[in-house]
């Protein structure tokens, strides 16, 4: 009667093996290249603390790199991206700007306002994803390269190729408003087809939320508001400004922004990138499970 149990025991294990190999092969996800945005540049990065005057006027070559990052304070993911990024920022290569999603009872940080901007320009899908200039964006956290600094500085060294200059001027009427001035010279033939928009990007330089269940607790760089100035490539504007989550840390961005004419049918959003990466650890937790399970059969075999 022992050569059915040993049977058993035998068909139990090649089961395991099975169920094993079958799921060994989504454990290795690929690396998400770079790709096209599908939007148009965005460009700028001049600023002023919202207290303080500033004149200033750049050659467009000489601005950084704009980094849009996508993010959220339960995103364990995001924090590597965002130390990618921080190095670069630190290095003068790029211009670094986190947008929280918004309607998220685990992140303060998010705004209709401000999701708007990522969703109609980018297709928003889940946390990390990373705009660069407004044209390349890279999405979730594993590598392309040797490591995610890379990939950014790869990115960020993309140029949009615009010559000309920006001025920029900032004066504050109170605590709560004041009056941002812009002008642009650059040759824009190039971008036939987009529409240039004008936008007053307001930014608080950190807050803190110690619940943030990713552990950062310091959130830096939040964009809390973006405001249209208009289609000018000069002019003047008023503007209110919203109130920071802490402190007295708020600051005012120029940016230009670039989006097609035509009115395009939005694609569907793509999430998979995070499911993948979430999903990592519970292939592993099978997988020793299933060794465990045939260890156990071959000492009692």
């Amino acid at each position: 009667m022992a050569c059915p149990a040993i049977d058993m025991r035998r068909v139990m294990l090649v089961c395991c093996l099975l169920i094993l190999v079958g799921f060994s092969g989504t454990g290795n996800v690929s690396a998400r290249p770079a790709e096209d945005s599908g939007s148009g540049p965005l460009f700028g990065g001049q600023w002023s603390w919202v207290n303080n005057s500033s004149y200033q006027n750049s050659d467009l070559n000489s601005l950084p790199a704009i980094a849009e990052d996508y993010t959220a304070t339960w995103c364990t993911n995001c924090v590597k991206v965002e130390s990618a990024l921080q190095e670069l920022d630190d290095e003068g290569i790029l211009q670094k700007y986190h947008f929280h999603r918004n309607n998220d009872h685990e992140d303060p940080f998010g705004s209709d306002n401000t999701e708007d901007h990522f969703k109609q320009r980018y297709n928003t899908g889940a946390p990390p994803i990373v705009v660069m200039n407004g044209t390349i964006k890279k999405i979730g956290s594993i590598p392309d390269s040797d490591s995610l600094k890379t990939d950014y500085h790869t990115m960020a060294n993309q140029t949009l190729g615009i010559s000309g200059n920006s001025t920029f001027t900032w004066t504050p009427q109170g605590n709560n408003s004041g009056m941002i001035s812009w002008a642009i010279e650059t040759d824009l033939s190039r971008y036939e087809g987009y529409e240039m928009s004008v936008n007053a990007w307001v930014v608080e330089e950190s807050a803190e939320f110690r619940e943030g269940s990713n552990g950062k607790e310091i959130y830096p760089n939040i964009v809390r508001e973006i405001i249209n100035l208009g289609s000018e490539k000069f002019g003047s504007s008023n503007i209110d400004i919203p109130v920071a989550f802490d402190g007295n840390d708020l600051q005012i961005h120029l940016m230009y922004h670039f989006a097609q004419m035509e009115n395009s049918v939005d694609e569907p959003v793509d999430d998979s990138s995070e499911v993948k990466e979430r999903a990592l650890p519970n292939v592993s937790a099978l997988a020793s499970l299933i060794v465990v399970i045939f260890a156990a059969m071959i000492r009692k075999s």
